[in-house]
């Protein structure tokens, strides 16, 4: 697990390995601090452990992840303070997403 004291306050982290409940890759110190970005909070509620811990322990109440990456990537959310922390899950859709454009690439004439 990566030590979240380490990181600086205009950093952006990007946590996608752990999607267990009870598993993590970064610690709660982090997730405290920093301003949490997830794909849908329904996911990051059922899965993210990186969220889910600090959650069970108190460190953190679930209104602490609200911002999902839509409403960033649309300008709807001003990030807070500290770093900034993606926690993806893997959605299917972003697998989707990705299979479609390598097709179209490889259906482009060469």
């Amino acid at each position: 697990m990566f030590p979240g004291k380490l990181v600086k306050d205009d950093a952006i982290v990007v946590a996608v390995g752990s999607h267990e409940p009870g598993a993590r890759e970064v610690d709660e110190n982090l997730i405290a601090r920093g301003t949490v970005v997830v794909e849908a909070r329904s996911a990051a509620l059922a899965e993210a452990g990186d969220l889910l811990i600090p959650l069970s322990a108190g460190m953190i109440t679930d209104g602490h992840f609200a911002v999902n990456l839509a409403e960033l990537v649309v300008g709807g959310v001003t990030p807070g303070h500290g770093p900034g922390v993606f926690k993806s899950v893997g959605m299917a859709w972003e697998d989707l997403v990705m299979a479609a454009a390598a097709f179209r690439r490889s259906a482009v004439p060469r």
